[in-house]
């Protein structure tokens, strides 16, 4: 059913255009010609096996204006809404939702049946009918949510709940933006990269702030590649990107050199913290300072200030522990 949308909607605005007249010849899309190849790949070894409805995971998922949550079993995720998608609407953020629901709980499963619970009938339409033909918007979404469950095998269903027994997905959905997510303007970051190089990950991010395609988050994030950047191997990358909290710069020098790794590493400029002469044995090259200004940082696209801006420089370094 998912790669039937795109034709089925060529051909229903074909028609409506040209009054109904089935003699017409028109041209197929691109969206139209990958579906159709995806036909050709795949219909002579393809099956569609008896589904048992024995389900290994229920993820329950909520949206709210502010941002997404979901929860399986004891565990709970949640998420906020970068500034483009505020602009969404609501039907869209549900299937988003699912989505985020999905990829932190089941982007290390295969081979099993996911029961989603969802208190948005549009969503869970979308979804049991793999994609729609009115709103193209919300297919596409489906459709990238199908075929991401397709390269795992998992098979997906999804079941109406009501708002008021969603508690906990509804809970997180609404959670108040912390202030612990500040990260480095852009371009103040783009001035980084023009002196010490393209970093290949970031690992102090989450999916709104985060300055590379691949990031580490703190908590779960449905497109982090890894939880908690304490627990991977810096060294294995080339040149990392971190700008830690403020409470884990040391605990951030100390893997530095643990890991023999190489990176650019953003601290507070706070001469008088023991971990200030650590820092600048580990450079390699002159750090850059960054006067105090209210632009210096920011919080998930929202004007909103650093509580310190008036008086807080900050220094980004290229920093390795090879030598230390």
């Amino acid at each position: 059913m998912l790669y039937t949308k795109e034709l089925e909607r060529l051909k229903y605005l074909t028609l409506k255009n040209n009054n109904d007249n089935y003699e017409y010849s028109t041209t197929l899309n691109s969206n139209c010609k990958q579906d159709l190849e995806w036909w050709s790949h795949n219909i002579v070894a393809s099956t569609n096996p008896i589904r048992k409805n024995s389900y290994k995971l229920e993820i329950f998922t909520d949206a709210s204006n502010t941002g997404w949550g979901a929860s399986c079993g004891s565990e709970t995720v949640s998420g906020h809404w970068s500034q483009e998608e505020t602009q969404f609407h609501i039907n869209s953020l549900e299937l988003i939702a699912a989505f985020f629901g999905l990829k932190c709980f089941a982007k290390d499963l295969k081979d099993i049946e996911i029961l989603l619970r969802i208190d948005n009938v549009t969503a869970i339409s979308y979804i049991n009918r793999q994609g729609g033909v009115r709103y193209t918007h919300l297919h596409h979404i489906a459709k990238e949510i199908w075929q991401w469950c397709e390269s795992r095998n998992l098979w997906i269903y999804a079941t109406y709940i009501n708002t008021k027994d969603n508690i906990i997905a509804d809970f997180e959905s609404r959670k108040e933006l912390g202030n612990t997510e500040w990260e480095l303007n852009n371009t103040h970051f783009l001035k980084i990269v023009s002196i010490f190089g393209e970093p290949s990950i970031d690992l102090f991010a989450s999916r709104t702030n985060s300055k590379c395609q691949d990031y580490v988050s703190w908590h779960p994030d449905p497109g982090a590649i890894a939880v908690d950047a304490f627990t991977v191997c810096w060294s294995n990358y080339h040149l990392f990107y971190a700008f830690p909290p403020f409470s884990m710069v040391l605990k951030t020098l100390e893997k530095v050199i643990l890991d023999r790794a190489t990176g650019i590493v953003v601290v507070p400029y706070w001469t008088t913290q023991p971990w200030f002469p650590i820092f600048n044995k580990l450079l390699i090259q002159e750090p850059i300072i960054f006067q105090p200004s209210e632009y210096l940082l920011s919080l998930n696209n929202c004007r909103m200030s650093h509580p310190l801006h008036q008086k807080m420089k900050l220094m980004a370094g290229l920093l390795s522990g090879k030598h230390s």
